[in-house]
């Protein structure tokens, strides 16, 4: 299986040099989050495309708008696609990437805390519609990674904090010394050590199962419940928020359900609580439309969903339950 290069740098100057030595301008096109844009100056010579896109805008209309620029630009399969920007750009890009004539040359140099550590690996791309998130996509692995820690000096503090959940996950299914790190340091997210650390055991899970038949669905510790926030929340709740509130009834269900140490799940809401995150969600949906929802989740099989726990630290498992069976477990939590 083809797997994505990953590259690590320390400032944007690098990654500047590396794409000058390494790509041909003439064959490649650049799209990069507005918000980037004005905060770095890359090289004017690449046909760069800004592109502002959020998760009420991630959608195929976005996508259009891309397909229609890279028409316009005479993209070809050879043609190196370039996506600077975070975790939702990321998607778009890659999903246009690789529809357009059947798919270019993806590289991804995410911008984001969260999208370093998890967005922009595995090769999961898609877009929203009006029956839920990321409903229609692709599996497309991007050729190479940069991994630039300057980016993250960009960012504000809720930024890291919601980033820092998806490195938390990453700690709880497959490295320990992940939550050591984070709860004992609170300016380690900059650290290349603990980037490489997540993103690892993100890669590794990958590489055994690319299409999410089985071990994959472990990468979803907390997202079933959070994508359901999400919704719930018509967005307003960010992925990073609503993710660690899913964690967090995760943890609760796995010590119900599996007698799972108490110190990881209060270790946790210390983090949460010192990092000014939610540690609670109302649902404002009927348990009515709540069930609509989570039966549009892709991971959903003849009405039955795996909800991911933990039988201990790095033992993840999969729970298979019905809809209604589900719903009991995230409301009564």
């Amino acid at each position: 299986m083809k797997e994505s290069k990953i590259f690590y740098f320390d400032t944007v100057d690098e990654v500047t040099s590396y794409l000058n030595n390494n790509f041909i301008k003439d064959d490649s096109i650049i799209f990069v989050d507005s918000n980037v844009s004005s905060e770095y100056k890359f090289d004017e010579n690449f046909n760069t495309h800004e592109i502002l896109v959020n998760e009420e805008t991630k959608n195929i209309t976005t996508v259009d708008k891309i397909w229609e620029i890279m028409h316009s630009n005479s993209v070809t399969r050879s043609t190196n696609v370039i996506c600077i920007g975070g975790g939702v750009l990321c998607d778009v890009v890659g999903f246009a990437t690789s529809t357009y004539k059947r798919g270019a040359n993806l590289l991804l140099i995410p911008t984001t805390l969260l999208a370093m550590v998890d967005a922009s690996h595995g090769g999961k791309n898609g877009v929203n519609n009006n029956y839920g998130k990321n409903q229609i996509g692709t599996f497309y692995l991007p050729n190479e990674i940069l991994v630039c820690v300057e980016f993250l000096n960009s960012l504000n503090k809720e930024e890291i904090n919601t980033g820092l959940i998806e490195v938390i996950k990453a700690g709880f299914i497959g490295n320990n010394k992940i939550l050591e790190l984070v709860y004992g340091d609170d300016s380690v997210y900059s650290d290349k050590n603990l980037l490489q650390l997540a993103i690892d055991v993100k890669t590794k899970i990958t590489k055994e199962d690319l299409k999410e038949s089985n071990t994959r669905m472990y990468l979803n510790f907390g997202h079933t419940i959070g994508h359901l926030i999400e919704s719930d929340s018509n967005y307003q709740i960010s992925h990073g928020q609503a993710v660690g509130i899913g964690i967090l009834i995760a943890l609760e269900i796995s010590e119900k359900e599996y007698n799972l140490d108490q110190s990881y799940r209060k270790n946790y809401m210390t983090f949460l609580n010192n990092s000014g995150l939610k540690t609670y969600y109302k649902f404002r949906k009927t348990r009515s439309e709540l069930i609509t929802i989570l039966s549009n989740d892709k991971k959903v099989n003849n009405e039955k969903i795996n909800f991911v726990l933990l039988e201990e630290i790095e033992k993840p498992i999969l729970k298979e339950v019905d809809i209604e069976q589900a719903m009991e477990l995230i409301i009564n939590e």
